[in-house]
């Protein structure tokens, strides 16, 4: 391991980190020499020869197992890869399924952190605004973590075709609102209608993303070999948010309140007065 001032080199792909870190965000290596990961701990506590019949009440040498890892500060020590499931469904009904893009950019951003390979988080995300290409991108941004939660030997339950079927049943609701008649008056079948297809979709992207976070936050466990840390709120993050909260259901409490407002801003049609 080479040092230079406060930072750490890695002695396994070369990357450099601050000097609190523990282990490299690209490869997972350690960076402290003599500091065993919560593995090399069990490894480390295992007997050096095994037990055979006849061998009772021969001793062998006892080994200490190795200390795993200490965190004071979680901050400071921990990468910032943890996601909570229960945020992440919150967020994504909050916002009407419109969380679904930061989500996409976050752990893509993750990937090419982790992985080293060229990667456009923000191109990614935006794909899904793309017509049938958002299938491939969301197939493709399941398929790379279940491979490598695979490599690496991790149990995984992601399935690339699974969401992307529950992502075209979102599209084919959206697709089944265009359909509704626009109308000024908005009957109670209609209205029933817009609540079905709103909470519809906001419950299949939740159910998505939070069948697939899961999974990522097994795999950064297993993979970096320590305890993650949080991922913060960010104000991008709330301000997503609070638009999809606006649109989707601000819209339709105005549907479900008074649907003329949307078609006369709020200034009453001459057409109905006396």
């Amino acid at each position: 391991m080479a040092t230079s001032g406060e930072a750490l080199t890695c002695p396994s792909c070369g990357s450099r980190h601050a000097s609190e870190h523990r282990f490299c965000g690209i490869c997972g290596a350690e960076l402290r020499a003599g500091q065993s990961t919560p593995e090399g701990a069990r490894d480390a506590a295992r007997p050096t020869q095994p037990v055979r019949p006849g061998d009772q009440g021969v001793e062998f040498p006892r080994q200490t197992p190795a200390a795993e890892p200490t965190y004071t500060q979680q901050a400071e020590d921990a990468l910032p890869y943890y996601i909570p499931p229960a945020r992440v469904i919150l967020l994504t009904l909050l916002s009407s399924g419109l969380y679904v893009f930061y989500w996409m950019y976050v752990t893509w951003r993750q990937y090419r952190d982790h992985t080293g390979e060229i990667a456009y988080p923000v191109m990614h995300a935006l794909a899904l605004l793309v017509p049938v290409y958002q299938f491939f991108r969301l197939h493709a941004h399941i398929r790379v973590y279940q491979e490598l939660m695979e490599q690496r030997g991790v149990p995984t339950t992601l399935n690339p075709l699974r969401a992307v079927l529950i992502y075209f049943g979102v599209v084919l609701l959206g697709m089944v609102s265009l359909m509704i008649p626009a109308e000024q008056t908005v009957t109670l079948p209609q209205q029933a209608t817009y609540v079905i297809i709103n909470v519809g979709q906001a419950s299949l992207l939740a159910w998505i993303i939070w069948q697939a976070q899961t999974n990522l936050n097994r795999f950064w466990r297993h993979r970096l070999g320590m305890r993650l840390g949080w991922i913060r709120i960010s104000v991008p993050e709330l301000a997503l948010v609070a638009v999809g909260f606006l649109l989707g259901w601000g819209m339709l409490l105005i549907l479900l309140v008074d649907p003329s407002l949307l078609t006369t801003g709020g200034v009453p049609d001459p057409s109905t007065s006396p």
